[in-house]
């Protein structure tokens, strides 16, 4: 025999705590409210919601929008089923049933009424009970047969459920015209049976029970077939990380190849230039000992003739004489030096097309939107207006899109070119180096998706406004700076790189063509980048650096050039970068500059008067090489540490590109990266990471611990950031100003 208490237990363990769970505040529902797509939530976590979407009505799980009822959230319809379960599963606990207490006199309880909404009596309370005329027609158990036939599904038949129009009146009919559940008094005031259809709830059942079961199982095998499909695309994402792989070596081993051609083309023409040049050299000698031999004779016979001419006496100049009137013919042919006919022609002439080529095309085919079907199709190509896609870049695409259904496919063709160019004796044209790939149409980049932005207004004393926190950030304030320029109330357009220096933040203000310095009190105090034209471009500064002998290095990204000046906008030097380079950042190391190539995948180093010393790729041993590099920042131990955005990683480096470490994975755990962007560093080496998509700032201790996160949600994909002793400053990708945190 089963005990209450047995029934208590398994009534909790067969309802589905799914069900009872509200999608938005992830705890059992309170006050659930039904929307149309029948998914249910608490009335307050749907009113919060609504606020939060501008007063749309938007289902939280299956995004479909419904429009709200004039009463606002509490006009929606209330789910009676779920909140009369919510009201049982208080009553039939484990605790409650045990008790078995008489609800009334709270002794020892005999008996049970269902029809009473469950409550329990003792022997006095259930003559008194049925000694009641309205309890007339109730039909109370013992607690022997209580527990021994009580279940949910006798529950659901016998527990009473009331009209909401006539409160003190059962549920007994339904109106088959209106399709709503009736009272006997709906039947004579709102339900007339001369209009309406009646059925009895049962009678009711029977009729659309099969109906019902068909809606469960078509669901059920729409569930089951979305369950195929999932472990489908699994399979092919797998299938995705092995093409890759397949189409990187494929990639790696036309480049080797391609490599060793160009050292047997370099070792070729080197030796045709030693061959010529040995040649030439041989006859050059012999002309110019021949030339020595002729020049000491006619210098001997010079000396004499002077020495002669000063000292000698009348018969022994004219002795002379007749002697050098014999030899004239010999003088006149002095100068006549029968030399080979040589010249220093010794000519390379580079073939101009040889590095510009396209090595291959890679290709990803039948990525699907549910709805709209696409074609996604990325290339790789060097040439005007071809954009570029990475493969982390596509996996985004993929999962922002929701795609049902993915096959993919690598190719790569390769017509290959015979030289690099050609070494001779004379100028000539030489044989173009053709390398063709297949020509595929290209696809639009993929997009973050777009948040909120918070709009500001600059007050007349500052450009400095304060703002609420959203949460206590550990005594940090907060501020928004929207910028001031050269011109009376001019704002910052597109903050790009920012760095403090003497306590003073650098802003690189890219569209207005500027570089901001401004002090503590963040008034602009001085003005770079009025470089009106020296170039061919205008001037869109991304990033800055300042050097000890207080030179600003300013990427200038337009021009695809490094600006050296100094506080009064001369320019000291042009360090121009390679017209295929894509720079994000720079940063300075003991006389050299730092520059991340997001294109190339690659870090390039360059001496302060623009000479490339190296690069790296950021792949050593087993580790990836760079995806989507983005900034470089350097600590007071000379270790360069790169942001591997693709990777979500930050890789490390000493001042020799030698690889030390890295830190960081994808995901979006404490100790998780998500497309990190900017980074900074404090004075105690601590490393600040711009953790874009996670919205938040995470921070690393100098051997790559995971200290905390800071700001969670402050700002928006945070993309830049500045650190100070008591000031970081982050500008968010959709932000036109920089928020400010200060202690």
């Amino acid at each position: 025999m089963a005990s209450s208490s047995d029934f208590g237990e398994k009534l909790l363990t067969d309802i589905d705590d799914k069900v009872l769970l509200c999608a938005i505040c992830m705890e059992r529902l309170k006050t659930p409210k039904i929307l149309p797509c029948q998914h249910t939530f608490c009335e307050h976590c749907l009113t919060e919601w609504v606020k939060a979407n501008n007063g749309q009505l938007i289902c939280p799980t299956c995004k479909n929008q419904w429009p709200l009822p004039s009463g606002g959230v509490p006009a929606i319809t209330s789910n009676r089923f779920l909140n009369d379960l919510l009201e049982v599963i208080g009553d039939v606990s484990p605790g409650r049933v045990n008790e078995a207490v008489c609800d009334g006199c709270k002794i020892e309880a005999k008996y049970w009424c269902g029809d009473c909404g469950g409550q329990f009596y003792c022997d006095a309370c259930i003559k008194a009970h049925r000694a009641m005329r309205v309890c007339q027609d109730h039909e109370p158990m013992t607690m022997k047969e209580y527990n021994e036939k009580m279940s949910t599904q006798h529950f659901r038949m016998t527990q009473p459920r009331f009209c909401v129009n006539h409160r003190s009146s059962k549920l007994e009919f339904y109106c088959d015209t209106c399709q709503v559940p009736i009272c006997h008094k709906c039947t004579v005031v709102d339900h007339p049976s001369r209009n309406h259809e009646m059925l009895s709830l049962e009678s009711a059942m029977e009729k659309y029970m099969p109906e019902m079961k068909a809606y469960s199982e078509k669901i059920a095998q729409k569930v089951s077939d979305l369950k195929l499909r999932k472990d489908r695309a699994r399979d092919l994402r797998k299938d995705l990380d092995v093409n890759r792989s397949t189409a990187d070596q494929q990639i790696n081993t036309l480049c080797q190849k391609l490599i060793n051609e160009i050292k047997q083309q370099q070792m070729k023409m080197l030796g045709q230039v030693d061959d010529i040049y040995i040649s030439k050299c041989k006859q050059s000698d012999a002309n110019i000992e021949l030339l020595e031999h002729k020049i000491a004779s006619a210098e001997s016979n010079l000396s004499y003739l002077n020495h002669l001419l000063t000292f000698g006496g009348a018969v022994d100049i004219m002795t002379v004489q007749k002697q050098m009137k014999d030899q004239q013919q010999h003088y006149d042919d002095l100068t006549n030096v029968p030399c080979a006919d040589i010249d220093s022609d010794l000519v390379f002439r580079e073939n101009s097309e040889c590095l510009r080529i396209d090595l291959g095309v890679v290709k990803g085919k039948n990525l699907t939107k549910p709805g709209k079907p696409i074609q996604s199709e990325v290339e790789r190509k060097d040439g005007d207006g071809t954009q570029t896609m990475t493969h982390t870049q596509l996996q985004v695409q993929r999962k922002e899109e929701n795609m049902t259904k993915q096959t993919s496919n690598t190719g790569l063709e390769v017509i290959e070119g015979s030289k690099l160019g050609d070494v001779k004796k004379k100028q000539t044209q030489p044989e173009p180096l053709v390398v063709k790939a297949k020509q595929d149409k290209p696809i639009n980049a993929v997009h973050l998706t777009k948040g909120d932005t918070t709009k500001s207004t600059k007050t007349k004393q500052s450009n400095l406004r304060p703002c609420a926190m959203k949460r206590s950030s550990g005594g940090w304030s907060k501020f928004t700076l929207e910028g001031q320029g050269p011109s009376p109330g001019q704002k910052f357009n597109n903050p790009c790189g920012l760095t403090f220096h003497n306590d003073r933040l650098l802003v690189c203000d890219k569209d207005n063509n500027i570089v901001q310095i401004l002090n503590q009190d963040y008034t602009c105090e001085k003005v770079l980048g009025t470089f009106s034209g020296q170039f061919a471009k205008p001037f869109k500064p991304q990033s800055i650096a300042v050097s000890q002998d207080n030179h600003y290095f300013i990427l200038d990204y337009s021009n695809l050039q490094i600006v050296v000046c100094d506080q009064n906008n001369k320019v000291i030097s042009i360090i121009t970068l390679p017209a295929d380079v894509n720079p994000y950042c720079i940063a300075l190391l003991k006389g050299f500059v730092l520059v991340t190539d997001a294109k190339g995948h690659r870090l390039l180093k360059y001496t302060v008067t623009g000479q490339y010393i190296a690069e790296v790729d950021g792949q050593v041993g087993g580790k990836k090489r760079f995806d989507l590099p983005r900034f470089v920042a350097v600590n007071s131990m000379d270790v360069i540490m790169v942001s591997d955005c693709g990777n979500h990683c930050i890789k490390c480096f000493d001042s020799d590109f030698n690889y030390l470490y890295q830190y960081g994975e994808e995901g979006h755990g404490d100790s998780q990266l998500y497309f990190p962007y900017s980074i900074a560093v404090d004075g105690a080496d601590n490393v600040y990471v711009c953790d874009q998509v996670n919205a938040r700032i995470s921070i690393w201790s100098r051997d790559g611990t995971w200290l905390s996160n800071l700001f969670t949600d402050d700002v928006s994909y945070p993309l830049y950031i500045a650190v100070s002793r008591d000031r970081i400053c982050v500008r968010g990708r959709y932000d036109k100003h920089i928020t400010v945190f200060s202690k």
